[in-house]
This record gives structure tokens, C-alpha cells and sequence, in this order.
């Protein structure tokens, strides 16, 4: 039966605390603007051709986006290691990404049906649905 560590400042508590520490977390790299926006370029590569894509399968549609995502980064510093993600990594932030934008679709629609005074410009419709998906007060 295992000992529990004892109180704070007590002799071997360095000891004990080490060998009751929860495993440490191992994280990936963070995805970057530059992947993500090679990412949507690889979508739209994977996606264009209507005659030839139309048909494919989740499989392959998948694998296309990748091996196109790869080819967007060859050469971009750190590409080598970060193109070392997998279909399932691509695929999760990819749901972000789909999720996010869906999200601030939302956002942008509820904001122009408020007929806000003024000539308001897209850029101000933008903003304001900006603000809104961040919680912020547009008025």
C-alpha cells in the first residue's frame, strides 16, 4: 500500500511529491495562422473540381487534403515537423476551423438584421459581428 506524501516541509517530501506527481502531459505543437490558412487552400484544392471530386470518398478526399496541406508547407520553416500531423489531427482542426466559421456566420447575420443607423460599411458589419462572437457591448 502506498505511503501518502507527507505535510509540506517534511523531511523526503521532495521525494515523495515526485513520485506521487500525475504523469506530465504531452501536448503537440500549436497550429499556426500560416497551417491554418494552407489548410482552407488545401480544402479548396480538394474540393474545386466538380467533375473529378464529386464522387470521392471521406477516405480519399481526406487523404487528398492532406498530402495537399504537406505540399502548401514544404518549405516553410518548422514544416517538417509540423507536417507530421495526421489525417485525425488535420481532421479535428479543420472541425475548428468549420466550427468557427459557422459561428461567426451567426454572429454576422444577427448583426445586419439589427439595421444598425447610419451607412453602415461592410467592414463595420464585420466588426460589429466581431465584437458580438467576442461578448463584447457594440453599442
Amino acid at each position: 500500500m502506498p505511503r501518502s506524501p507527507p505535510v509540506c516541509g517534511g523531511e523526503g517530501a521532495e521525494l515523495l511529491t515526485a513520485t506521487y506527481a500525475p504523469a506530465a502531459i504531452r501536448t503537440g505543437l500549436g497550429w499556426t495562422d500560416e497551417e491554418r490558412v494552407a489548410l482552407r487552400r488545401a480544402n479548396l484544392s480538394a474540393s474545386l473540381d466538380a467533375v473529378k471530386d464529386s464522387d470521392q470518398t471521406g477516405t480519399r478526399y481526406w487523404a487528398k487534403m492532406v498530402t495537399e496541406w504537406k505540399r502548401l508547407l514544404a518549405g516553410r520553416p518548422g514544416a517538417r515537423r509540423r507536417t507530421e500531423r495526421g489525417v485525425g489531427g488535420v481532421q479535428k482542426q479543420w472541425d475548428k476551423i468549420r466550427r468557427g466559421v459557422s459561428e461567426f456566420g451567426f454572429h454576422y447575420l444577427a448583426i445586419k438584421r439589427l439595421s444598425l443607423t447610419g451607412n453602415s460599411s461592410e467592414e463595420d458589419l464585420t466588426s460589429a459581428a466581431l465584437a458580438r462572437s467576442c461578448g463584447l457591448n457594440i453599442y
